[in-house]
C-alpha cells in the first residue's frame, strides 16, 4: 500500500501489499528505461545523419581538393615550362651581354688609338691649313664637274634602260614572228606536198582539193600579212638606233617622286632652277600639257627618285612611263613614228 501517494517497494512489506504494487512499479521502470531507449536511438540517428552529411562535405572537398591540385599540376607544368624558357632567354642576353661588353672593350681600344692618330694629326692640321685653301676652290671645280657628268651619265642611263626595254621587246616580237613564218613554211610546204598528191587524184576528189586550194590562199594570206609585221617592227628596230635623248635645246622639267607615311608625294620645277614646288598627280599633269603645247622644241622631262623612296619597281616606272609617253619629246617622237 502506498504512504502519501507512494509506492512503498520494502521487502518485508506485507505479502498483499507486494503483490499489489511490484507490476505497476515494474512496469513504470520499463518504460522509463524503454524511452531512454528510443530517446537514445533517436539521438544516436540524428548524430548518424550529422556524420553522413559531413562524411558527404569531406568527399565532396576532397573531390574538390584533387581537382584543384590537378588543376595546380598543370598550372605547375606550365609555370615551370615557362621558367626553363625564361631562363634560357636570360642566359642568351647574358651571352649577348657579353658580346657587347667584349665589342665595348674593342671600340673602346679602337677610340684610344683613334685618339692617338687624332693628336698625331691635329699636329699635322697648321701645316695643311695653308694647302686646304688652295685645294678648297679645286673641290668645288670637281664638285661642279661631278654634278655634271653625274647628270650625264643619269641621263645616259635612262635612255640606255629606255632602249634596252625597246630592244628586247622588238627581239621577242621579231622572235615570235620568226617562229611563226617558220611553222607557217612548214604548213605550206606541207600543203604543197598535198595538193601534188591531190593532183593525181584529180577526178575522184576534185572538192577536196578545191578545199585544200583554198586554205593554200588563206595560208599564203597569212604569210604575206606576218611578213608585212615583220617589216613593220624591223623598221621599229632600225629606229632604236636613233640619236640619243638629251635635255640639248629642250625646255628642262624636273619631277621629284617618292613615298611618304603611306601617300605618294611629288614636286616639280622648270627650268632646273629655283626650289622644288609640292604638286598633286592632275595638277603636274595639267602644268605639263599646258608647258607641252606653249614650247614648241618639246619638254625634257627628268623624274628624279630620292634615295630612301619607297618605292618599288613597278610604282617607279608607273610614272615614269606616263610621264614620258605623254609629254617628253623624245617618247612622244617615238610613239608618233610609231603610229
Amino acid at each position: 500500500m502506498s504512504h502519501d501517494g507512494f509506492t512503498d517497494l520494502r521487502l518485508n512489506n506485507g505479502g498483499t501489499e507486494l503483490q499489489e504494487g511490484f507490476w505497476p512499479s515494474f512496469t513504470d521502470i520499463m518504460t522509463v528505461v524503454v524511452m531512454i531507449f528510443l530517446i537514445s536511438m533517436v539521438v544516436l540517428l540524428v548524430r548518424n545523419m550529422e556524420l553522413v552529411t559531413q562524411l558527404r562535405a569531406t568527399m565532396e572537398a576532397e573531390r574538390i581538393a584533387a581537382e584543384l591540385a590537378r588543376a595546380t599540376g598543370e598550372e605547375k607544368d606550365n609555370l615551370s615550362v615557362a621558367l626553363h624558357q625564361a631562363e634560357e632567354r636570360l642566359q642568351s642576353m647574358q651571352l649577348e651581354i657579353m658580346r657587347l661588353q667584349d665589342k665595348g672593350l674593342e671600340s673602346e681600344q679602337l677610340i684610344a688609338e683613334q685618339l692617338r692618330a687624332i693628336t698625331g694629326l691635329t699636329n699635322q692640321r697648321d701645316d695643311l691649313t695653308k694647302q686646304a685653301a688652295r685645294l678648297s676652290l679645286l673641290r668645288e671645280q670637281l664638285e661642279a664637274d661631278v654634278k655634271k657628268r653625274q647628270a650625264q651619265l643619269e641621263q645616259t642611263r635612262a635612255t640606255l634602260d629606255d632602249k634596252q626595254l625597246k630592244l628586247s621587246t622588238a627581239e621577242r616580237s621579231i622572235t615570235t614572228l620568226e617562229e611563226n613564218l617558220a611553222e607557217l613554211r612548214t604548213r605550206y610546204d606541207a600543203s604543197q606536198a598535198q595538193s601534188e598528191r591531190l593532183q593525181q587524184t584529180l577526178d575522184e576528189q576534185r572538192d577536196t582539193i578545191e578545199a585544200a586550194q583554198l586554205s593554200q590562199q588563206e595560208m599564203e594570206r597569212r604569210y604575206l600579212v606576218l611578213n608585212d609585221d615583220y617589216d613593220k617592227l624591223k623598221v621599229k628596230y632600225d629606229k632604236l638606233v636613233r640619236p640619243a635623248r638629251s635635255p640639248a635645246g629642250r625646255y628642262l622639267i624636273e619631277v621629284r617622286y617618292w613615298k611618304e607615311n603611306g601617300g605618294y608625294r611629288l614636286s616639280w620645277r622648270e627650268g632646273g632652277d629655283g626650289a622644288f614646288q609640292s604638286v598633286s598627280r592632275k595638277q603636274l599633269d595639267n602644268v605639263l600639257s599646258r608647258l607641252s603645247t606653249e614650247k614648241p622644241d618639246g619638254l625634257y622631262v627628268k623624274v628624279i627618285f630620292p634615295e630612301n623612296s619607297g618605292l618599288s619597281y613597278n610604282e617607279a616606272w608607273e610614272l615614269t612611263s606616263h610621264l614620258h609617253n605623254n609629254y617628253d619629246y623624245y617618247f612622244k617622237e617615238e610613239s608618233t613614228g610609231s603610229e
